[in-house]
């Protein structure tokens, strides 16, 4: 099991082909696929996971289901990110065996702990800034951040208006990695912003 340290959450709404914006990100140093198509039905959903599967097959990269494990289990995918009110972490676990990533989606102190307690393999937690997905949600900022993350014991991928301008803040400020959408998959070139914001994150790790 490999926590995510660049994870790169789908809409295939803000590209022409996710396939190929996704292969581009993977170059460039994205390590884990979030996919997460809300309007897509299961049969649909599946049929693109099983493409995306394919695409980033050659590459080292997991792909994670956002919400339903049961399209992840098809797939024979690397696990799943879920909701902050979603399916309890217990009930996935027991569906997808010990093996599968659980990741679980948390803005606050309280729902993290809680989501760690039921045995979450990593979070996201956000918004750390401003975000165009969620304009008028109030970001976490830095400093409220930081203090989440210094008491929790598990891995936090900091989400919300991450750019490779920014994401060494968000490393500075304790989290383990990041989640993005805008920050690639909407660029002209997705495998040069993935690989400045990559070189990022292994600065701060291997620093």
């Amino acid at each position: 099991m490999k926590i995510p340290r660049l994870l790169l959450i789908t809409d295939r709404h803000l590209t022409p082909n996710l396939t190929a914006t996704i292969a581009q990100a993977v170059a460039g140093g994205v390590d884990a696929i979030l996919l997460r198509e809300k309007d897509l039905d299961d049969p649909a959903l599946t049929l693109l996971a099983q493409t995306i599967q394919n695409t980033i097959a050659p590459s080292s990269a997991q792909l994670l289901i956002s919400a339903r494990p049961r399209v992840a289990r098809a797939i024979g995918a690397a696990g799943v990110h879920l909701p902050r009110d979603g399916l309890p972490i217990p009930a996935v676990r027991a569906l997808l065996g010990p093996s599968r990533i659980i990741g679980r989606s948390c803005h606050d102190l309280a729902s993290a702990r809680h989501a760690f307690a039921e045995g979450a393999d990593f979070i996201t937690l956000s918004p750390l800034f401003p975000t165009r997905t969620h304009p008028d949600t109030p970001p976490l900022g830095l400093a409220s951040f930081a203090s989440m993350v210094r008491n929790l014991n598990g891995p936090v991928l900091a989400l919300g208006g991450i750019t490779a301008d920014n994401v060494h803040l968000a490393m500075t400020a304790g989290a383990h990695g990041i989640a993005l959408i805008r920050g690639i998959i909407d660029q002209d070139n997705p495998a040069r912003h993935a690989e400045k914001i990559s070189s990022s994150i292994k600065y701060f790790i291997s620093g």
